[in-house]
């Protein structure tokens, strides 16, 4: 295809060109289109025209176009490892299993396990030409020949997974890739670990700089002011007030919510057991409750999903984590703000709150220093700890916060 002929595509014949075009170049090249898309150095080199189509005419990275059209589909063999040896299988499918039902980890630490095992099994096969992972683990003398196959599988997905960008995303993989071996090693099924120093082998072991940047009180007013669109000011709130994550924000359902509680407590979010992969199972909706609730009426129809966030297009119902970050960066960019010279992401936004509600904490604490000198405690947070119920304790946190975040959310 000419970059003439790219050139006439509308977004529907896009989405085509991807079922038709791309889908069977990605098998041929042992991609699972069922399970991941390519990255971007993927479909730039096997159609650079069609990328820089995306760019100039719809203002689309290929993330944001997959998004766009759905892509992959959830399907019943989505994160499969059937193309692994059965044994292979049942040894990663069994350490799943041991992190879920004996370590409790949440689903969406499951899922992010699952699919980082699975690019790098994907990938080892593909290298070496083997279905079968368990072999060399057997025998001390195959060592050194592992250590060089896992290196080289790591040479190649630094190339090719959009993932690795940094040196702290890095040293993840390798880490979350590892601990799968440890689990082998624990259990008498390999003889060693193949990935043990092999952030020295690759010079990914010195410290990294962790990306701390935060937006400020000033910025989040801008922000909430310059959005446009209801949806674009709930996803505002939803990061920078309620400290969400992106995927928890896009996939937000009305049945989570509880916005006039029987108890005269504040209103909350309600995550179920596996929708939240870390921190507390509710979250108190301390600000922009006027903007949710306008969000919920104007989606209010015998049709609506219940999702906060709905896509028609999309399997799940509603919008994706990335386009939540594009939504919340566009926001950014026609507000004009910036953190350290950079465009903000959700993640800024999650910071702020952290951030805000961390010094409230410290206010609180300040509060009963008087009261943990008469009672001779080394610090007030003695007194907090060990004078006042957690719900007390809470309480006066909430209201600090609440007050602390009061006006924030105001158009």
């Amino acid at each position: 295809m000419t970059e003439t002929r790219y050139s006439t595509m509308d977004l529907a014949d896009c989405e085509s060109f991807y079922h038709e075009t791309v889908v069977p170049t990605m098998e041929t090249d042992g991609l699972d289109p069922t399970a991941e898309t390519p990255t971007y150095t993927w479909l730039n080199g096997q159609f650079p025209g069609f990328v820089k189509h995306l760019q100039r005419r719809f203002d689309l990275s290929p993330g944001q176009f997959y998004d766009e059209i759905g892509v992959p589909e959830a399907t019943t063999t989505s994160g499969s490892f059937d193309f692994l040896s059965v044994n292979t299988q049942r040894a990663i499918e069994g350490y799943l299993e041991e992190l879920s039902t004996r370590r409790g980890r949440a689903d969406a630490t499951i899922d992010t396990r699952r699919s980082i095992l699975r690019r790098y099994a994907k990938v080892y096969t593909n290298i070496h030409d083997t279905k079968d992972l368990l072999a060399p683990l057997e025998n001390p003398d195959e060592r050194v020949a592992e250590m060089d196959r896992v290196a080289a599988t790591f040479d190649a997905l630094d190339q090719l997974d959009d993932a690795l960008t940094t040196l702290a995303s890095r040293r993840k993989y390798v880490q979350d890739t590892r601990q799968f071996y440890k689990h082998l090693v624990m259990f008498g099924n390999a003889a060693y670990n193949p990935l043990a120093d092999l952030e020295i082998r690759f010079g990914w072991d010195r410290t990294p700089s962790w990306d701390n940047k935060a937006l400020d009180r000033t910025a989040v007013q801008r922000l909430y002011g310059a959005a446009s669109e209801l949806r674009d000011r709930f996803i505002v709130v939803a990061c920078c007030g309620w400290g969400l994550r992106p995927s928890e924000v896009a996939s937000l359902h009305i049945r989570q919510l509880n916005l006039d509680p029987d108890d005269d407590s504040h209103p909350y979010i309600e995550f179920g057991d596996g929708e939240r992969k870390n921190g507390p199972g509710t979250v108190a909706l301390l600000a922009g409750l006027e903007t949710v609730e306008r969000r919920i009426e104007t989606l209010a129809d015998p049709e609506w999903s219940g999702y906060l966030l709905p896509s028609p297009s999309a399997a799940t119902g509603h919008l994706t984590a990335e386009t939540v970050r594009r939504r919340f960066k566009s926001v950014a960019e026609a507000a004009d703000v910036t953190v350290d010279g950079d465009t903000p992401t959700p993640k800024t936004g999650r910071r702020f709150w952290y951030t805000t509600y961390g010094a409230a904490v410290r206010r609180v604490a300040e509060r009963f220093e008087d009261v943990a000198a008469e009672q001779g405690s080394a610090s007030a947070q003695v007194v907090l700890d060990n004078y006042l119920s957690e719900s007390e304790a809470r309480s006066h946190r909430r209201a600090e916060m609440r007050e602390t975040l009061a006006g924030l959310f105001v158009e």
